[in-house]
């Protein structure tokens, strides 16, 4: 007997994980650490599914529930526009060029990817809107300095849930924020949240790219014109990029192989939260500083440059600070980093993908990239990690004590 849509999602639910990279259109990588975990695969079949209609007017209605709860923009894009298409062959190029590295689970939701109903029977529509965030440059990517993107969305987009089910009585949702295999970028333009930039990044006019996205996968029918017609469609979704390279010119180690197209295998983001074995020397000096994720084709897009951005944001949307103690994410503190201390460090963030060691060894590779003169507490933190007995801190050690200078282990001096 084949599997069913319970069998086959239960296989991968448990480690759906993932960090977003800004992969091509194809691809989205997201991570689930606890919530949402739960399968809806069937439909009420007494229930009349002529009646599961969203139309303009409820659509509206919804948008403003969502706008209240923090989310903006609230569009829909139907299962069956073809503007899915592109999508599709990006994710079967994506896989053909084995891309997905050592992230398994892409291969393993690659099918559900494809068509959202092995997750939800009878799915017709997809709800997709936007969470801007803030954040600071640094060793830390913007989006993974808030509270965990993943129980905030959820939350939120339980609200939009609760209205659609008061509108339309049995109809079946499910929420999907990184936690269920969707192509959510390619949803968002559908729905015409905003257009994909060159470096894959949804871009959506007056906030850039910034956002992240939260949707609702239904079994009610789209009534209305969609937002972005098949004929509308560009002839590449960066379009409105124009002749701009930026973002694929200013990528540390040269992750784009083309527009739209980013190897994650060679992505900063992939690397430092991803990547579970060695990072080899030739990409781990080009990681500067950054131990969880980079921002660095976000950072020059003309589309973030702007000074208004903060003032079209509603205070209630923005993703807000993890409770408790602001972090700190000194190198030297955060490469020596007991047991306790990463849990405190990581509790209520999207750094909860990354495990301990895996977070010192990022430490470490990026003391090995400062160009400053090496400090008390550096060296003493390098000399630590030199006898760990993790071999992946210890050699990340052992490259920082090398290129700030320190003396070999067997040198008298």
């Amino acid at each position: 007997m084949s599997a069913g849509p319970e069998d086959e999602l239960a296989g991968v639910i448990a480690d759906e994980v993932g960090v977003d990279v800004g992969v091509d259109v194809g691809v989205e990588v997201g991570v689930d650490v606890g919530v949402d975990v739960g399968v809806e695969v069937g439909v009420d079949l007494a229930v009349d599914r002529d009646a599961l209609v969203i139309d303009p007017p409820l659509l509206a209605r919804l948008a403003a529930v969502a706008e209240e709860h923090g989310l903006l923009r609230l569009g829909v894009a139907r299962l069956d526009h073809p503007g899915f298409a592109p999508a599709r062959a990006a994710l079967d190029r994506f896989h053909a060029a084995g891309k997905q590295g050592e992230m398994a689970f892409m291969e393993r939701t690659r099918a559900i990817r494809r068509d959202p109903a092995r997750m939800l029977e009878g799915a017709r529509s997809l709800l997709v809107a936007l969470v801007p965030y803030a954040g600071e440059p640094g060793p830390v990517a913007r989006y993974a300095q808030t509270a965990d993107y993943h129980t905030v969305i959820h939350e939120r987009l339980l609200a939009v849930e609760s209205a659609l089910r008061t509108a339309l009585p049995g109809v079946e949702a499910l929420i999907c924020v990184d936690t269920k295999p969707v192509l959510e970028r390619a949803a968002a333009m559908l729905a015409g949240l905003g257009f994909l930039g060159k470096s894959g990044c949804l871009i959506a006019p007056g906030l850039g790219s910034y956002v992240l996205l939260g949707a609702l996968l239904c079994t009610a029918r789209w009534s209305g014109p969609d937002a972005r017609p098949a004929p509308s469609l560009p002839s590449a979704p960066w379009d409105a990029c124009g002749a701009c390279t930026r973002c694929l010119d200013a990528c540390p180690t040269q992750a784009f192989d083309g527009p739209g197209d980013l190897d994650p295998r060679r992505c900063i983001s992939y690397l430092t939260i991803e990547h579970r074995g060695p990072v080899p020397d030739a990409l781990a000096d080009r990681l500067g500083e950054r131990v969880a994720g980079c921002d660095v084709c976000q950072e020059v897009c003309p589309y973030n440059a702007g000074v208004a951005r903060h003032d079209r944001v509603p205070t209630p949307a923005w993703l807000p600070p993890p409770p408790g103690r602001a972090r700190e994410f000194e190198l030297p503190r955060v490469a020596t980093l007991g047991n306790s201390q990463h849990r405190a460090l990581v509790r209520h963030t999207a750094l909860r993908r990354i495990p301990r060691r895996h977070l010192r060894r990022n430490a470490l590779l990026a003391l090995g990239n400062r160009d400053a003169p090496l400090s008390t507490r550096e060296r003493e933190a390098i000399e630590a990690g030199r006898e760990d007995r993790e071999p992946q801190v210890a050699r990340a050690a052992e490259r920082a004590a090398r290129r700030r200078g320190l003396p070999d282990r067997e040198d008298p001096r």
